[in-house]
C-alpha cells in the first residue's frame, strides 16, 4: 500500500498543479466577463447621462427664448407709455410690463435652476466616462494577459500530463480508477492525510480501529467513512512520499 500511496501522492500533486493552472484561466475568464459587464452598465449610464443632458440643454434653450420674449414684450410696451393718452390704457399697459417682467424674472429662475442641474450631470458624465475608460483599460489589460498566459499554460499542462502518464504505470489500474473516482466527487482531491485521528479532507474523526490499522499498514487501500477520501497516516506514509 505504501508505494500505491505515495504514487497517487504524485498523481495528486499533479492533478492539483494542473487544477491550479486551470482555475486561474477560469479567474481571468470570469473577471474578463465581470469587467465586460461592468462596461455595458458603464456605457448605458453614460448613454443616459447624456440624454439627460441634451434633454436640459432643450428646456434651457425654450427658457431663453421665452425670456428673449418676455424682455421684447417689455422693451416694446415701455416704448407705449409715452403714446398713453388715459388711465385705463396706463393701467392695462402697466399690468401687462408688469406680467412679461414676472414672466421673465420666473424664466431666469428656472433657466438657472436647469442650469446648475445641467452643470451636475456634466459632472456625472465626465466622471462615468473616466470609469467607463478605466474598465476599458482594465479590459484591454486581462484579454492581453490571457492571451499572453495561455500558450504558457497549455505548454505547462502539456508537460505535467505526461510526467503523469509516467507515473501512472507505477501502480494497478484499479487503484487509479478509485482515486480517480474519488477525487470527481471530492472538487480533485482523492488522497488526504490523517493526522491526530482526523480526516484532512473532511475533518471529521475516523474511528480508532481505522486509524490503528492505517499506522500499522495494509495492502488494502484505506477510505475515510466519512469523505470516502483514500486516507494515509501523515507521520509514516507522508515522510517516505515526500
Amino acid at each position: 500500500m505504501r508505494k500505491s500511496i505515495k504514487v497517487l501522492e504524485q498523481i495528486q500533486r499533479i492533478d492539483l498543479d494542473v487544477k491550479a493552472i486551470e482555475e486561474e484561466e477560469k479567474r481571468y475568464i470570469k473577471d474578463i466577463g465581470s469587467v465586460t459587464a461592468e462596461i455595458g452598465a458603464e456605457k448605458e449610464a453614460v448613454s443616459a447621462a447624456g440624454l439627460d443632458a441634451e434633454e436640459l440643454k432643450g428646456q434651457i434653450k425654450a427658457l431663453d427664448e421665452k425670456i428673449r420674449e418676455s424682455s421684447e414684450k417689455v422693451a416694446k410696451d415701455e416704448k407705449r407709455l409715452n403714446e398713453i393718452k388715459n388711465e385705463r390704457e396706463l393701467n392695462a399697459l402697466t399690468k401687462g410690463i408688469n406680467a412679461a417682467n414676472k414672466a421673465k424674472k420666473q424664466s431666469e429662475q428656472e433657466k438657472n435652476s436647469l442650469s446648475s442641474k445641467l452643470e451636475e450631470k456634466k459632472s456625472a458624465l465626465e466622471a462615468k466616462g473616466s470609469k467607463l475608460n478605466e474598465k476599458e483599460s482594465e479590459l484591454k489589460r486581462l484579454t492581453e494577459e490571457l492571451e499572453e498566459k495561455k500558450a504558457g499554460w497549455k505548454e505547462e499542462i502539456e508537460k505535467k500530463l505526461a510526467s503523469r502518464d509516467s507515473v501512472k504505470k507505477e501502480i494497478r489500474p484499479e487503484v487509479l480508477k478509485r482515486y480517480e473516482t474519488v477525487k470527481a466527487k471530492r472538487g480533485g482531491v482523492g488522497l488526504v492525510a490523517v493526522k491526530s485521528e482526523t480526516c484532512q479532507g473532511c475533518f471529521i474523526h475516523i474511528p480508532p480501529q481505522v486509524y490503528i490499522q492505517l499506522k500499522r499498514g495494509t495492502e488494502e487501500l484505506i477510505s475515510c467513512p466519512h469523505c470516502h477520501r483514500i486516507l494515509y497516516a501523515e507521520d509514516q506514509d507522508h515522510l517516505e512520499a515526500v
